[in-house]
């Protein structure tokens, strides 16, 4: 729920109660002063007549007796005892539903005078007929009904102005909402719009600031990630190239020197990987992006070769099973998935077998663990680091399929570049 839907609620629900409660209220008070002018008009009858010598008299269409029988038999039928009450009005409607005039109504005042009760009875057995003569243009409307068209007349009249204000208030909140929605890094040095409000430029002007923050830190990481893509490849090339003139310098070195060497060519490639993986997960946007014709057997064979050496006293076998079919793909990022699949496949399987199988855009990777040990430690280990979530971002960005299952027995990795 939005705000402006919140707050409208809740002011027009405030509004109708308090509405609802003051027509209550009038409508008591039209009642009730209603019956205090009749009232006082009975007892001031009551008190004056009947004349002296006389026992009933009819006045102002009120009829006074001091003799109970000489009511008028309609008003005892509604009162057949005399009330205990006196100088108070009673009184009894029929067919009443508050919003229209009774049909009927008869009223009741009993008063004490001389030693005597003295009763005062109106009665009207049609009132509708007597308002149609009172109007002759047949129009009539009840007080209760006036009362009620003005509770809802009011309600109508605070929506519309609520609506109104909201617009008003709404228009410039719904304006920086695009605009901090549609603000681009690049477009930061044109001028900021006026948003009518003062809370609500300077809401702008703080997220207009904290863009700018963001935008000088990503042009200081770009700037860095730049210096750094060519300080790290740099030695990294350097020593994978004199690893491979020593090997043509001296093909047959001794054991220990043998061990150095691969030590050597085996840390150049992990350098060589994480600074790749490092950059590519800095990186945003796919401008420079070559997208080419590539067979994906080779690429999975050439991986496999390079990442044997993390398979250095383990008793596990690799099955490889590509076929020729060329792929057009994004090269790099479809290396860069490959091979953080296949390395993160050899680190974690400490005994058992390994399984890469492509065909076409499709490569499965399956590792079983011979161990039930070494099955629960890859459930700990599998998708952790860098180059896990390298995976993830670069399948996400361009839309490959990728999915992760687990049996009892290890692992499988499916990925589909299509």
């Amino acid at each position: 729920m939005s705000i402006r839907t919140y707050i409208f609620a809740l002011l027009t629900s405030l509004v109708l109660l308090i509405a609802v409660i003051l027509s209550y209220q009038s409508a008591r008070l039209f009642i009730g002063s209603f019956d205090i002018v009749i009232e006082d008009l009975m007892l001031q009858v009551g008190r004056a007549y009947p004349e002296p010598g006389r026992v009933s008299q009819s006045i102002l269409e009120y009829h006074v007796t001091t003799d109970w029988n000489k009511v008028p038999k309609t008003v005892r039928d509604q009162f057949p005892e005399i009330p205990t009450e006196t100088e108070q009005l009673h009184s009894k409607f029929v067919d009443w539903n508050y919003i229209s005039p009774p049909k009927k109504i008869y009223s009741l005042l009993v008063l004490n005078r001389d030693g005597k009760q003295v009763f005062v009875s109106r009665f009207n057995e049609d009132i509708h007929q007597e308002m149609e003569d009172d109007h002759d243009d047949g129009f009539f409307i009840d007080p209760m009904v006036m009362i009620v068209l003005a509770g809802l007349s009011g309600i109508a009249i605070f929506i519309i102005v609520l609506l109104y204000i909201f617009k008003k208030v709404a228009l410039p909140m719904e304006s920086l909402q695009q605009w901090a929605k549609q603000l681009k890094l690049s477009e930061l040095d044109k001028e900021r719009p006026d948003f009518r409000f003062k809370e609500l430029n300077g809401l702008a002007t703080l997220i207009h600031d904290n863009l700018a923050s963001v935008a000088d830190s990503v042009e200081r990481e770009q700037a860095f990630l730049s210096y750094a893509s060519h300080e790290l490849r740099t030695p990294i090339a350097i020593m994978r190239s004199n690893s491979a003139l020593l090997e043509k310098v001296n093909p047959a070195p001794s054991e220990k020197e043998r061990i150095i060497r691969d030590r050597m060519q085996r840390a150049s490639l992990t350098m060589k990987s994480m600074t790749e993986t490092l950059l590519w997960l800095s990186r945003e946007g796919d401008a420079d992006l070559v997208i080419d014709n590539v067979h994906l057997g080779d690429v999975i064979k050439n991986t496999q070769s390079e990442m044997a050496y993390l398979l250095a006293g383990k008793s596990v076998s690799v099955n490889v099973d590509v076929d020729d079919v060329e792929v057009h793909l994004a090269v790099t990022p479809a290396v860069i998935v490959i091979n953080n699949l296949i390395r993160n496949a050899f680190q974690h399987t400490q005994q058992g077998t390994v399984k890469i199988k492509q065909r076409g855009a499709e490569v499965i990777i399956i590792n079983v663990e011979s161990e039930q040990n070494d099955v629960n430690n890859i459930h700990e280990e599998l998708g952790f680091g860098l180059g896990m979530q390298l995976v993830e971002k670069l399948t996400s960005q361009f839309g490959w399929h990728y999915a992760i299952t687990q049996d009892n027995q290890g692992y499988q990795v499916s990925i589909s570049f299509s």
